[in-house]
C-alpha cells in the first residue's frame, strides 16, 4: 500500500492598527478565547514554554473537538508555536504565531501546517481550514483594535 501522507499549508495574514504588545497579550490569554475566536473556543492552561493546552477548536463542519497540544516556542512579544498531534508522530499539526511590528501597527501571521502519515485522513476529516485559519486572524484583529489600538 503506498504512502499517501500529504503536507498541507494555511497562512492568514492581518494587519492591525495597534501596537505589538497588545496584539501578543491578547494572542496569549487562553481564557480570554472564548469571547473573541470563532475557530478556537477556549483554551485550558497556561502560555509558557513547554506548557500543555487543550483548545477547543470549532471544525468547519461545526463539529467541536478538544485537541492537545503544547507550547513548544515561545518568544515574547514575538512568536509562538502550538505543536499537537497523534503518538508516533503519525500526524503532527503546527501553528506558527508571529506578532511583528509594521510602523506603528502591527501584521499578525499565523502558519498551519499539518503533515504525517496519517495526515491525508485527518485533512479529510476536518476539511478545507483556510477560511477557518482567515476567520482567526480576522476576529484576533476586530478584538485588539476594539481594546487596545496603537
Amino acid at each position: 500500500m503506498a504512502n499517501d501522507a500529504v503536507k498541507r499549508d494555511y497562512v492568514t495574514v492581518a494587519q492591525i492598527n495597534a501596537r505589538p504588545d497588545a496584539v501578543w497579550r491578547i494572542l496569549t490569554d487562553g481564557a480570554g478565547y472564548a469571547a473573541w475566536n470563532p475557530e478556537i473556543l477556549g483554551i485550558r492552561g497556561s502560555m509558557a514554554a513547554h506548557a500543555r493546552i487543550k483548545a477547543r477548536v470549532r471544525i468547519g463542519s461545526g463539529a467541536i473537538r478538544t485537541v492537545t497540544m503544547r507550547v513548544t516556542t515561545f518568544e515574547p512579544p514575538s512568536r509562538m508555536v502550538w505543536t499537537g498531534g497523534l503518538p508516533l508522530g503519525l500526524f503532527v499539526g503546527t501553528r506558527t504565531f508571529e506578532v511583528i511590528p509594521a510602523g506603528g501597527a502591527t501584521e499578525f501571521r499565523m502558519h498551519l501546517t499539518m503533515t504525517g502519515p496519517l495526515s491525508s485522513l485527518i485533512i479529510r476529516s476536518v476539511g478545507d481550514r483556510q477560511a477557518d485559519i482567515d476567520s482567526f486572524s480576522a476576529a484576533l484583529r476586530q478584538r485588539v483594535e476594539e481594546h487596545d489600538t496603537a
